[in-house]
């Protein structure tokens, strides 16, 4: 029998009264809904500065211990998850600590703790300051030897707001001889995936069956435990696909004995990660080097293109994300013909319903452990807290068909993180991984050579390219970070500045705190000067138009230029897909709570397993100007496609025809047009808008796809 906690939560650092505390949640958050004049609204303004007082406080949740014991049953506390240091005190008296906040704790209280577990008895978790590595500077480099996400010390685009608490399912559980301590189904396919041997581990003092159904439903085998162990062959499996790609077919199964019952679900399924085609070849030329590292998935023998964007923290307070939240997120991603989420290390693992959703809707899920951005130095007691951590979240992560990478941490081999594949740290997550799940890729951190992250904004800082001048220059096996800035809506941004900060924006105050100036430099994300170069500015819903407008076709370029160098490059997965606050600028596509961005919408239509594309090598053209551009039919599907395709140009609500062409592209490959052009006409307004429009018919259905570019003197 499962009791949850009734806490009252307090910190004895301040005169603030006692507050009730919510399981799951942070116990910061339960402060502030109990105290509303410590801060008017952490989303508006520069409240959150507020919190940054809260930093070096203790906090305890405290209740009275309340429960029913039949005979035989013992009590046991169990936890997901608590963060990030913190004790359990009875009566007073500690008897256990801990460091870490994703691996599961089980104790049987009444083993510790004897006589003294008694309905009553006062129980309390106090949780200590955050770790700090050092006082200054107050920023990421706090957390590199800890694996607490960094994301929470600031961000450019996330607040310095540092939760802690229990932010997962913790709760008693009364358990007897019956109870079901372990159960987990593995298994090998056969080489030509038809067959699967599946083993249970089924860990339960009494005696237990294992009962396992097809995806729809149907009962195949029932198993008796033996010596913790049940195994059966499945044969003809329905394999778990991708979106785009299959069903995402799931068989369930459910270990019981006479008191108690575990279930789970299988999702079939082969991943590897092999080399892309042509990167045996590079780098080119003599003297050489190594090739470059394998960065193409392979699922179930099919080389799929991922396409996607980097899931990041949906809010600042891990612990209230709903399982609704959740879906809601995965939706809109599989909606805009996504297939792939790059779970960024900065933010740490998601509650089980993340992935649960995501096995169900079909995300692949590339899973980054706690790292990014830091020098995390081998110190022993941060690789014993890694060890524990890592070997936590592999264990809890391996058996969802989702998760088809593993990767040490996010930009670890760069000249602001200084790490190698000689740290100790990337050597035992790689020993973990290969120990725990051989049949799941690792790699050490990303970007890897041949892979790139950026640019980030719409004119790239170093060349003053666009992204479509940029991107059609470029090269890589995979691009997997890559950002245009958008900001969010007019009445988002009303709701989080003061009246009189806003219009027109400004450096300092809360623009800039929200990330519209010196988030990445002084001018991001907000990047005035290019919105003001290339569209209206002079209200706040036109420069909302503006920005979104800019978002949107800046994707559209770099998502489509990606697609059109497969095979040679397999990833594109822009930075980022959510955000954890009210961002005034962001590169995401959905703001905070899902708002979706017009750019949401450009880059679902440019991500379609099918779709006709064209190739432009700039963004702004000139009057007079011979405008020229390439047609593709770019094809993720396993099946062969032909299709008809016409392309356009509208200037002042006239249609210019450029050209038509027929293309047939193979299965999973793409196809490649000839050039077409034609001369811009002179005598039309500087700064109009130019809508190239793509139309395709395949199979007797006729789709578009337009993009909005500019005549700029």
């Amino acid at each position: 029998m499962k009791y949850n906690f009734s806490f009252t939560g307090f910190t004895p650092d301040a005169g603030y009264a006692p507050f009730p505390a919510s399981v799951p949640g942070n116990i910061q958050r339960d402060f502030l809904d109990a105290n509303p004049g410590f801060l008017s609204d952490i989303n508006f303004g520069q409240e959150h500065r507020k919190m940054r007082a809260l930093e070096p406080y203790t906090w305890i949740y405290t209740t009275e211990l309340a429960f029913e014991r039949r005979p035989g049953e013992k009590l046991w506390f169990v936890t997901e998850g608590i963060d990030y240091i913190w004790d359990l005190a009875l009566d007073g008296e500690v008897f256990y600590s801990h460091e870490g906040m994703f691996t599961r704790v089980e104790l049987c209280l009444d083993d510790i703790l004897g006589d003294k577990v008694i309905p009553g008895a006062k129980f309390d978790i106090i949780i200590h300051p955050h770790p700090m590595l050092h006082d200054e500077p107050k920023d990421r480099t706090q957390a590199a030897q800890c694996c607490k996400p960094p994301v929470s010390y600031e961000w450019d685009w996330h607040p310095r707001v540092i939760p802690s608490g229990i932010w997962d399912e913790t709760y008693l559980e009364t358990r007897d001889p019956g109870h079901i301590d372990f159960a987990e189904a593995r298994y090998t396919l056969s080489e030509d995936l038809k067959n699967a041997s599946v083993t249970f581990d089924v860990r339960c003092a009494s005696a237990a069956a294992v009962t396992l159904y097809d995806p729809a439903g149907d009962k195949i085998a029932e198993l008796p435990v033996e010596n913790g162990k049940a195994s059966v062959t499945v044969e003809n499996v329905k394999l778990w696909w991708c979106r785009g790609l299959g069903e995402q077919n799931l068989y369930r199964w459910e270990a019981a004995s006479s008191t108690d019952s575990a279930s789970g679900t299988i999702g079939f399924r082969r991943t590897k990660l092999i080399m892309n085609k042509g990167a045996w070849n590079e780098p080119d030329g003599f003297p050489k080097s190594r090739s470059y590292p394998p960065a193409q998935i392979e699922l179930n023998g099919v080389p799929v293109f991922a396409k996607g964007s980097n899931y990041v923290n949906q809010e600042i307070f891990p612990g209230i994300v709903t399982p609704e939240q959740y879906e809601e997120t995965i939706r809109l991603a599989t909606q805009a013909n996504m297939n792939i989420f790059r779970c960024w290390g900065g933010s740490g693992i998601q509650k089980k319903a993340f992935y649960d959703l995501c096995d169900k809707y079909g995300m692949m899920l590339w899973v980054e452990f706690p790292l990014s951005c830091n020098n995390y130095y081998d110190s022993d007691h941060y690789l014993a807290i890694l060890e524990q951590e890592g070997t936590a979240i592999i264990e809890k992560l391996r058996c969802h068909p989702s998760v088809v990478l593993w990767c040490g941490g996010n930009e670890l081999f760069n000249n602001w993180s200084l790490m190698t594949d000689q740290h100790l740290a990337l050597r035992l997550l790689n020993k973990l991984t290969y120990d725990l799940t051989p049949e799941i890729p690792y790699i050490m951190t990303s970007p890897l050579a041949g892979m790139k992250h950026g640019g980030y904004t719409f004119i790239d800082r170093t060349t003053g390219l666009d992204q479509f001048a940029l991107f059609t220059r470029s090269k890589g096996t995979t691009y997997t970070e890559f950002g245009i800035p958008g900001i969010t809506s007019a009445e988002e941004i009303r709701s989080m500045i003061p009246e009189d900060e806003l219009f027109p924006p400004k450096p300092g105050g809360s623009w800039e705190d929200h990330h519209a100036f010196k988030a990445w430099g002084d001018d991001a994300w907000l990047c005035i000067g290019t919105l003001e170069k290339f569209g209206d500015i002079s209200t706040l819903e036109a420069m909302v138009e503006t920005s979104q407008w800019l978002q949107g076709v800046g994707y559209k370029a770099i998502f489509e230029e990606a697609r059109r160098q497969k095979p040679y490059c397999s990833m594109a997965i822009n930075w980022c897909w959510c955000e954890p606050w009210k961002c005034a600028v962001n590169n995401s596509l959905i703001g905070y709570r899902n708002i979706k961005k017009s750019g949401w919408y450009t880059v679902r239509d440019s991500l379609r397993d099918v779709v006709g594309t064209v190739r432009m090598t700039k963004f702004a053209w000139a009057r007079g100007e011979e405008f020229f551009c390439e047609p593709w039919l770019l094809n993720d599907t396993l099946n062969p496609v032909s299709a008809q395709l016409s392309v356009s140009v509208t200037i002042e609500g006239k249609e210019y025809t450029l050209g038509t062409c027929a293309l047939d592209a193979k299965s999973n490959e793409n196809a490649q047009g000839t050039k077409f052009s034609f001369i811009i006409p002179v005598n039309i307004p500087d700064k109009t808008r130019m809508t190239v429009i793509c139309r395709y018919t395949v199979d007797g259905t006729t789709d578009e796809n337009r993009y909005e570019m500019l005549i700029l003197d």
